[in-house]
């Protein structure tokens, strides 16, 4: 078996000893507790960053999916849960091993034209989510009475002066802590009427591929791949990959690495099931306030969303949904346009600091206040529907993703980064799966939508 070369053995040594040296600035814990300090010191990344996909663009999609089809997608939720877990392990064991970001890999192993290849996909797919987060802001500050243009350019100030002045850390703990109240959901599926667990045990193990008469092949494709696409973002693999690189976490730290994405990929995917769960409880069916239901039409608006926890808050459904709301998407929209211009000039090895100056790292400010920019600014177009472009932005990570995967296939599979722990046959089989699934999907939308009688609608 060939040996890692050079560069990596010294990489590896590095992280060991800058781990070493923080242990030994804490002073030294106590034997008994050495293992909890490390799993302390190591966890995190995996869990922020799988419930990161829990944000406005996928509240909407599975608001949506649930409003739409019932409980008869939540099949999905299960491969999704195995697809999610293997991208994370990839990429986490890539960092920990290599101590080196995934664009910064790309450039190593595939040269420049395919990293700027890479880039480009990485800027349109974080471009388009930073759009969703706007979005997610615009509906649940307008839930509280705050007109569009003033929520989204107060956010876009807020943001940048976050980014480039504030305490970053804090407020992003603030904006998670918000964000988490979409936990409501999982108790508001068990006050919810109309709640047939049978039916939902069914739906979930067994695979219902037709979809409803009311709803056109291509719409159907175009859900199911933001359904994807919103569980397992291209920026999640991007900003995963480099937390822990940032974090100093090195080989010996694999096992709680995997634990630490197990967790966080398990609890993001069920908060997920039961967003879809309590909305098809609650929206699906006819009710006094909506009485045709929602199905075969599904949600158009934040109002729409945010009456499905009306069971649990009842009056008070708008309220709590849009501080989750906008907790989550300030959140994203915060380190979605800051990572992108991080991991892009890490890419060409240029400068990247929000502590330089315009003119050491022109590129670095260029990417964020243009992204920045860009995703508030399109929301300010009188008209543009924003649950419309909520789950549109998730369809196209959906249809990204692949590009991406391909590469983190790859690298994986290299015994010359990886050594012994490169991908065994079961993580191969499993991400080529989903990558092969997602390009027949979208090859399918594209026929669908040239032809679109081929398919029977």
């Amino acid at each position: 078996m060939k040996t890692a070369p050079r560069q990596t053995r010294a990489l590896r040594r590095r992280a060991a000893d800058a781990v070493a040296q923080r242990r030994e600035r804490r002073g030294g814990r106590p034997r008994r507790f050495a293992g909890l300090w490390r799993y302390l010191a190591v966890i995190g990344p995996g869990i922020i960053v799988a419930n990161a996909g829990n944000d406005a663009g996928g509240v909407f999609t599975y608001s949506n999916t649930g409003a739409k089809y019932g409980y008869s997608l939540l099949w999905a939720f299960l491969p999704i849960a195995v697809a999610l877990i293997i991208t994370q392990e990839m990429v986490a064991r890539l960092g920990a091993v290599t101590g080196k970001g995934l664009m910064d890999l790309i450039r190593e192993r595939f040269g420049v034209r395919w990293t700027l290849f890479a880039a480009v996909v990485v800027l349109i797919a974080n471009g388009g989510t930073t759009l969703a987060e706007f979005a997610g802001v615009a509906g649940g500050l307008g839930l509280l009475g705050v007109p569009l243009p003033v929520a989204v350019i107060g956010s876009a100030a807020l943001i940048g002066v976050v980014v480039m002045r504030g305490n970053r850390r804090l407020v992003e703990r603030i904006f998670l802590a918000l964000g988490l109240t979409f936990v409501s959901y999982i108790i508001t599926a068990f006050l919810a009427p109309h709640l047939q667990w049978s039916a939902i045990g069914h739906d979930l193990v067994v695979p219902n591929l037709g979809h409803p008469s009311s709803v056109p092949t291509g719409a159907y494709l175009v859900d199911l791949i933001a359904l994807i696409g919103t569980s397992i973002t291209p920026y999640m693999q991007l900003f995963l990959q480099s937390s822990i690189v940032d974090k100093g976490t090195h080989e010996a730290d694999l096992r709680l690495v995997r634990f630490d994405v197990i967790s966080g990929s398990l609890f993001a995917v069920t908060v997920a099931m039961f967003i879809v769960i309590t909305t098809a409880a609650t929206l699906f069916s006819p009710s006094v306030e909506y009485p045709h239901g929602l199905a075969g039409s599904g949600v158009a608006s934040a109002q729409q969303a945010a009456s499905a926890l009306s069971p649990l808050v009842g009056v008070h459904a708008q309220q709590l949904f849009a501080v989750g709301l906008v907790g989550a998407s300030l959140l994203a929209a915060a380190v979605l346009p800051l990572s992108t211009a991080f991991v892009i000039c890490e890419a060409f090895g240029a400068e990247r600091s929000v502590q330089s100056s315009f003119a050491d790292a022109p590129l670095f400010f260029a990417l964020f206040i243009g992204i920045l920019a860009i995703g508030a600014g399109i929301m300010l177009i009188p008209g543009v529907p924003i649950a419309g472009v909520a789950i549109g932005t998730q369809t196209l990570d959906g249809i990204l993703l692949p590009v991406l995967l391909v590469f983190i296939i790859l690298l994986a599979n290299d015994r010359r980064l990886l050594g012994r722990h490169c991908n065994g046959l079961a993580y191969n089989i499993i991400a080529v799966t989903l990558a092969t699934v997602l390009t027949v999907l979208t090859t399918t939308l594209v026929v669908t939508t040239v032809f679109p009688g081929l398919l029977g609608g």
